[in-house]
């Protein structure tokens, strides 16, 4: 079903690189996004330069990985996937599919997160990134909402920080992100401080144990049943992964709307009828 990233208007540079130096300066541009949310494109820009190594780590990670090869070779669009609303409420409930558009129309959010063509096509081309690194990218983007429901983290604040240190554990060592995830669970509302930091560490541990997500055949994992999938991969359960609960936080920055806070393992236990 998922069309093939070369079939469509593809991106092209067969004598691109890899980029493994870290760059700083793209965040001067990117503290715009205190003011107004518009400029998350420039914080994504920052985020890349930023994390430059450790995404370079990860690319020969997934290219040795076997599925991974697979990947590249065949360059599935999982954004298309992922975008196809139709086929995604065909799916049962119970299912990742389903699990994963309910996270997204819970908060009217969309699957791309940042636009291939008005955001990461740019950043690519001045960049000079190879071809299989971009797709890497756009597919890893295109996952990161799913780290937040296969993980059962929220989009609130608190949601967005675990997934950090989800991501992290993934990742290690994770560069400046991990610190700053730190420093989110440190600073942000909504439990003692105690309690947020031992999250967000559990969260990395998490990340840690799990099998190589970013190489995982997430198209065809969507019909399977959500705690199957979690299985599959060795993602622990939250339950599990947390056994103190939940932390969840109304608070936002300024410029973002609080969002509506998303529990899969509640819609699991109200049954179809709620969800």
């Amino acid at each position: 079903m998922a069309a093939s990233v070369a079939e469509q208007d593809s991106y092209s540079n067969l004598d691109g690189v890899v980029p493994d130096k870290a760059t700083y300066r793209p965040w001067l541009k990117a503290l715009r996004i205190a003011i107004d949310s518009k400029y998350h494109g420039d914080v994504y820009e920052a985020f890349l330069g930023m994390e430059a190594p450790i995404f370079a780590r990860a690319f020969y990670q997934v290219q040795s990985h076997p599925n991974g090869r697979k990947l590249f070779k065949n360059k599935p669009d999982l954004l298309a996937v992922l975008g196809d609303e139709e086929y995604l409420a065909s799916l049962p409930f119970g299912s990742l599919g389903h699990a994963y558009l309910s996270f997204l129309k819970t908060n009217k959010l969309d699957a791309g997160v940042f636009g291939e063509a008005g955001i990461i096509r740019p950043i690519a081309e001045k960049n000079n990134w190879s071809d299989d690194f971009y797709y890497m990218i756009v597919r890893a983007t295109a996952l990161h909402d799913m780290f937040h429901v296969i993980g059962g983290y929220g989009p609130d604040a608190a949601g967005e920080v675990a997934n950090v240190g989800f991501h992290c554990g993934q990742m290690e060592p994770a560069g400046p992100l991990e610190k700053i995830g730190r420093l989110g669970a440190l600073l942000l509302p909504g439990t003692t401080v105690r309690f947020r930091l031992r999250y967000y560490q559990q969260a990395v541990e998490r990340g840690r144990r799990a099998d190589l997500l970013m190489a995982a055949p997430w198209e065809e994992l969507l019909e399977k049943p959500y705690h199957q999938v979690q299985e599959i991969l060795g993602v622990e359960p939250a339950a599990v992964a947390h056994p103190q609960g939940r932390w969840t936080t109304r608070w936002m920055p300024p410029s973002f709307k609080p969002p509506t806070l998303w529990d899969y393992e509640e819609i699991l236990a109200a049954g179809p009828e709620a969800g």
